[in-house]
């Protein structure tokens, strides 16, 4: 297993592995993939300075097919004289190759990269169901919290 960070130049493995995860699992992905305006959008992502501190990292095979991601942004905060603080926004490893240690691998990698920039603590909302919350509860030094979450669209 290696890891593969989005990049323009990689961008056909995640839309590869986007494909995949909508056939094995049709009734998650309720949506009807557009490959052409998944890849702009994607792209302008990748080309938007808003987006720069978001990573997408992909574990990859010998053959450089992704079989799971992990997405996080690095938020930045004068709360405390300055403050960078990380949330992961998704999670997805394709069925076939679940409990496998390719979630832990992502998380570790993601880890170490925000190790570097003296960054050591992350948060995520967790997924409900309970094949995610037995992952969650094996994660070293991890704690669920239950806090309400609330979020409110734009007018």
């Amino acid at each position: 297993m290696d890891v593969l960070t989005l990049s323009i130049e990689n961008l056909d493995t995640l839309i590869d592995f986007e494909k995949k995860a909508r056939v094995t699992e049709s009734e998650i992905f309720l949506d009807n993939f557009d490959e052409k305006k998944f890849r702009d959008a994607t792209l302008n992502a990748l080309l938007n300075p808003y987006y720069s501190s978001a990573r997408c990292l992909m574990c990859i095979d010998t053959n450089k097919n992704a079989l799971g991601r992990l997405d996080f942004s690095i938020l930045s905060s004068f709360a405390f004289g300055g403050d960078l603080r990380v949330y992961v926004d998704w999670v997805y490893v394709l069925k076939e190759y679940r409990h496998k240690g390719i979630a832990q691998f992502l998380f570790k990698k993601m880890e170490e990269y925000l190790t570097s920039l003296g960054i050591n603590e992350y948060f995520l909302i967790a997924a409900e169901n309970e094949e995610a919350q037995n992952f969650y509860r094996n994660l070293e030094n991890a704690k669920i919290e239950k806090q309400d979450v609330i979020t409110k669209g734009a007018n």
